[in-house]
């Protein structure tokens, strides 16, 4: 089966599109849902691991910003609430999208989760990549997103991923107040 892999740019109101080769998004697949319903002493399991992915993609993008002559970025709860929204609205509506429709424009979203007086912001899209290794290796990959993660003059980051219908959907948020 052939799925649609596919990566989205933005930096400030930039934005770009790339799709990456089969060998580029890597392989595999997870049977659990991070959007559905389950039994309550489930809930707990679920949310450790996508908070164990989100973290793994900031340690990520940190060892490449330190390796490439850029300081690390500082995890912000608020660039993660809105990354999360984010991610989840775009795998609910089965479309990635810096902008869904009836959804505010990226940089309104941020400042709606609580980060407020950004001078800059920057965001990567994806979907359909099994780890956090394989994102990370398809945005490196990319000229645009590459830019963003590299971009030294952006201080702080927020990641959100979720699973629905056995597909992956990420989202970094990158700001500098």
């Amino acid at each position: 089966m052939t799925r649609l892999l596919a990566l989205v740019p933005c930096l400030v109101l930039g934005l770009g599109l790339w799709a990456p080769t089969a060998a580029e998004a890597g392989t595999g697949t997870t049977s659990a849902a991070l959007l559905r319903p389950v039994a309550p002493d489930v809930a707990p399991a679920r949310r450790l691991v996508q908070r164990e992915m989100e973290d793994r993609v900031v340690q990520l993008v940190n060892e490449q910003r330190t390796s490439n002559g850029c300081r690390a970025l500082k995890p912000s709860g608020k660039l993660r609430k809105a990354a999360r929204r984010h991610t989840v609205a775009m795998a609910q509506a089965g479309v990635m999208s810096h902008q869904l429709p009836g959804e505010a424009r990226f940089s309104t979203r941020i400042t709606q989760a609580g980060y407020r007086g950004w001078r800059l912001v920057a965001e990567n899209i994806a979907r359909g990549f099994s780890s956090p290794e394989s994102v990370m290796d398809a945005w490196m990959n990319s000229p645009s997103h590459r830019h963003n993660i590299l971009n030294c003059r952006l201080r702080e980051i927020g990641v959100g991923v979720v699973l629905d219908a056995d597909q992956l959907w990420w989202t970094q948020d990158f700001g500098t107040r």
